[in-house]
């Protein structure tokens, strides 16, 4: 018989396939945050007004570490490090409640769109970014090509997902992008938080009421981390 939280996760699963947001919870010793969650390749210039207007905050989009590592995409915070004056304190997380690292790397804008911020803009960006990831390994030159179709700085924040997934970070980066693979589609996701009118994040109450005020599927960080440990 299957239980709860795979009765869960294998619905969140059909969404995703058929191109439809998922919310996500992480956990509430974490950010104590939920994510509205597209997989990039279906992503609608709707797709980016609803994460605007429902979800309102950050939209990034997901890759992960391997295909970043391919592009010599690195995370900001290993750059800042580096370069910045006093990179190791601009860069110190010890003040940081919810994780160690962050999973931001650069800003893109696809080399058709304007200035990238307008919906179409984004939802171009988004699109061309996971049909190019779907063929990263049939390119010969891989970084040449991602900036002969990219220009960086853009709009479209990028977030990588670490390899060993929840061994190593269980922010919503790595749930959102194993959500993607275990689907299997690109496995890339679009997402933004979900604010609250009060100010705040939205709570988990809020977040599920939402959920079933519009028919979407609202899934807990745990329910998908369970499911990846028991693989």
């Amino acid at each position: 018989m299957m239980n709860s939280t795979q009765s869960v996760f294998d619905n969140a699963i059909d969404q995703i396939k058929h191109g439809s947001p998922i919310l996500i919870f992480d956990d509430a010793k974490r950010e104590g945050e939920t994510d509205m969650i597209f997989p990039s390749q279906f992503v609608t210039p709707d797709s980016i007004k609803m994460l605007r207007q429902f979800a309102g905050g950050l939209i990034c989009t997901t890759l992960r570490e391997k295909e970043a590592e391919s592009l010599h995409l690195p995370f900001l915070e290993d750059l800042y490090k580096r370069f910045l004056p006093y990179g190791e304190m601009a860069t110190d997380t010890r003040d940081m409640g919810y994780d160690k690292h962050s999973s931001f790397s650069f800003t893109i804008n696809h080399r058709s769109t304007y200035t990238g911020i307008p919906d179409n803009d984004r939802y171009v960006t988004v699109r061309k970014f996971a049909e190019f990831l779907g063929n990263i390994d049939n390119r010969q030159d891989v970084v040449k090509d991602f900036y002969t179709e990219f220009r960086i700085p853009g709009h479209v924040h990028l977030i990588v997902s670490r390899n060993g997934y929840f061994s190593r970070r269980r922010g919503h980066t790595e749930l959102a992008t194993y959500m993607m693979e275990s689907a299997g589609v690109i496995p890339s996701a679009t997402l933004a938080e979900m604010l609250s009118d009060s100010g705040k994040a939205m709570s988990h109450r809020e977040a599920q009421d939402f959920a079933r005020e519009h028919n979407l599927t609202f899934i807990d960080g745990k329910e998908i981390i369970e499911t990846w440990t028991n693989d």
